[in-house]
């Protein structure tokens, strides 16, 4: 369920469309009590009725996200977005049975700015039977790709937390042809348009790297995928990538600045790094500890703690 209604424009400029959005999206569950388990996430949250069990879950946080937009954003939305939408979002997580978080980030983030402890840390989970290795011309082939090109791949969305303002110019720089996989494309790119699964699996394995110089994340899909699909990713030091530094220390050589010198940088020195070793042990944590069987059981230890009668 997701709000119903967009908030009064005299809602937005009070800051008051975050928690309008939060009421709208709960208030099903206000008049329809007939569910065993609601889970809420982010800012959508605030009105669930305390008597039905709720775990709560944070991808991120508001603040932490408009912190890392530094002065791309006016100071107006600024101030919305850290104020209305961090108090709603701090607020989501009151009288839930369980709060749990995508990453250690985001648990150091909640408890920073919202003076909350997250009950489990659970990391996004992906499909690795899917996103795995695939031969290269191949799925060149299938996408109509040159054979002997050099491809950067951008998955995504085109907006300035994800570092699209970087990737064209930086790849240009380092000597690739960037790829955009997504809705939206850019000049001098080549847009895939958005893409099903198998053909994003296909676009991966097609790719010489993966660009994500994201200013923010909690637990991003595109890293866990690249990663599982055993592609060098050229990535930001943000969210989950402290867990996987943690565990491969060697990928550090791999980890970008969000600026379009460093990506350019590190592109033309790919060629002379291990990239293959390094994307192997990568590969493998991923297999251990994101895939879909670890990510389900997770999940199943927290219901099973709040002894649902369907259970």
């Amino acid at each position: 369920m997701g709000p119903a209604i967009a908030p009064a424009l005299w809602q937005f400029r009070l800051g008051l469309d975050y928690p309008a959005l939060t009421w709208s999206a709960t208030s099903p569950t206000r008049t329809r009590p007939s569910f065993d388990l609601i889970v809420s996430n982010g800012f959508l949250g605030a009105g669930c009725p305390l008597k039905v069990p709720r775990i709560h879950l944070y991808h991120g946080t508001m603040v932490g996200n408009t912190r890392a937009q530094g002065n791309t954003l006016p100071i107006r939305e600024r101030l919305r977005r850290s104020v209305s939408a961090g108090l709603t979002e701090a607020l989501a997580a009151r009288g839930a049975a369980r709060v749990v978080c995508v990453s250690e980030r985001v648990a150091q983030e909640l408890h920073r700015y919202y003076r909350l402890r997250p009950d489990a840390v659970i990391p996004n989970g992906i499909d690795t039977k899917l996103f795995a290795p695939r031969e290269l011309s191949g799925a060149r082939d299938r996408l109509g790709l040159a054979g002997d090109g050099r491809y950067a791949l951008f998955v995504g969305r085109l907006e300035h937390g994800k570092g699209s303002d970087l990737v064209l110019e930086g790849a240009r720089r380092g000597g690739y042809e960037l790829l955009i996989a997504g809705a939206g494309g850019t000049y001098g790119a080549r847009h895939l348009g958005v893409l099903d699964p198998h053909a994003l699996a296909d676009a991966y394995a097609a790719s010489d790297c993966v660009l994500l110089p994201t200013r923010y994340e909690g637990c991003s899909l595109v890293v866990l995928e690249a990663l599982a699909c055993g592609r060098p990713l050229l990535s930001t030091r943000v969210g989950w990538m402290d867990t996987l530094l943690r565990a491969v220390p060697q990928y550090a050589s791999l980890c970008i600045e969000p600026t379009i010198e460093d990506i350019a940088k590190h592109l033309r020195g790919l060629a002379a790094k291990d990239t293959d070793a390094i994307s192997s042990q990568a590969r493998a944590f991923v297999l251990e500890h994101n895939g879909l069987g670890s990510w389900t059981e997770h999940w199943q230890r927290l219901i099973a703690e709040l002894e649902l009668p369907s259970a």
